[in-house]
């Protein structure tokens, strides 16, 4: 399946919420995704929120594509260094 039809599908089961809980929940998350160090609390939490404030804002979606991007690019240059050992 492809990334971008998981991320879509997301999106259509988050506009289900009222928008008022989805902008609670994904402030939420970014604000305990800051506080990735400690525990439970976790660096997974701020792309999710992201996900979750990019139906309501284009600045979540064009901030998540970002990271998503530089996620990706940080990734495939890694795989190049294995292979390079």
């Amino acid at each position: 399946m492809d990334k971008n039809t998981n991320i879509e599908r997301l999106h259509q089961r988050i506009q289900a919420f009222p928008s008022v809980l989805r902008i609670t929940i994904g402030i939420s998350l970014l604000i305990g995704g800051v506080f990735g160090m400690l525990p439970i609390l976790g660096f997974w939490m701020f792309p999710l929120g992201l996900v979750i404030l990019s139906v309501d804002f284009p600045w979540a979606q064009r901030a998540y594509r970002y990271l998503e991007d530089r996620i990706h690019r940080y990734s495939q240059a890694r795989k190049k260094r294995k292979e390079k050992r």
